[in-house]
C-alpha cells in the first residue's frame, strides 16, 4: 500500500507542475523525508497525509485510497473485504488502516485503527489540521499533548485539537490498539 500512496503523491504533484522543494515548504515536510514517500521507501503518518492532502488540494482519503468519490450519506465497511490495508510503520512509531470504503469523500472524519509497538521509541510530536477523537482498544498508550504526558490504557480516551503538538506512543510490553477517528 505505501508504493501506491507515494506514486498518488507523486503525480498529483507532478499534474500541479509542483516541485518537491514547494511540497516540501508548503507541507512543512522535508524533502528527504518525502522524497522516501515517493518512492514507496517510507509511510507517511496521519497528520502528513493531512498536510499532503491539503498542500494538493483533496482529502486525505483520495491520498489514501484513490478511489472515485462515493456519494452516499451511510457507507458500511464491511469486515475483511472493503478495508484499504494496513500502511506498515510510519516515522510516528504506528502501523495504520484506515476503516472506512474507499472513496468516501463526502465524510468530515476518518477513522483509522493504529497499531503501535512498544519497542519504538517515543516520536516527535507534531501539529496539523483538525481535531483527534482517541478510544484505547488494547495496551497503554502515551499521549504526549502540548507538553504534558498522559497515560491511556483500555477503554480510555480522549479528544484533542490537533494543531497543538501531539504524539502518541505504545507503552509496556505488547503492541496497543487505539480507535482515532480525525477531522480534517
Amino acid at each position: 500500500m505505501r508504493k501506491y500512496v507515494g506514486e498518488r503523491i507523486k503525480a498529483l504533484r507532478e499534474a500541479q507542475e509542483l516541485s518537491l522543494e514547494q511540497v516540501s515548504k508548503l507541507a512543512g515536510i522535508a524533502v528527504e523525508r518525502l522524497t522516501a514517500y515517493e518512492e514507496g521507501r517510507a509511510v507517511p503518518a496521519i497528520g502528513a497525509v493531512i498536510q499532503l492532502s491539503r498542500v494538493l488540494g483533496l482529502k486525505s482519503e483520495g491520498l489514501l485510497q484513490g478511489a472515485e468519490a462515493a456519494k452516499e450519506s451511510l457507507t458500511i465497511c464491511r469486515s475483511g473485504d472493503s478495508f484499504s490495508g494496513d500502511q506498515g510503520d510510519t516515522e510516528q512509531s504506528y502501523a495504520y488502516r484506515t476503516l472506512t470504503r474507499p472513496g468516501t469523500s463526502s465524510h468530515r472524519m476518518e477513522p483509522f485503527l493504529i497499531r503501535f509497538d512498544p519497542a519504538t521509541e517515543r516520536p516527535v510530536p507534531i501539529t496539523h489540521e483538525g481535531q483527534e477523537f482517541v478510544h484505547i482498544l488494547e495496551g497503554v498508550v502515551e499521549l504526549y499533548y502540548d507538553g504534558r504526558s498522559y497515560r491511556l490504557e483500555t477503554g480510555d480516551s480522549a479528544y484533542l485539537d490537533s494543531m497543538r503538538p501531539h504524539t502518541f506512543h505504545g507503552l509496556g510490553e505488547r503492541p496497543a490498539k487505539m480507535l482515532a477517528v480525525v477531522s480534517a
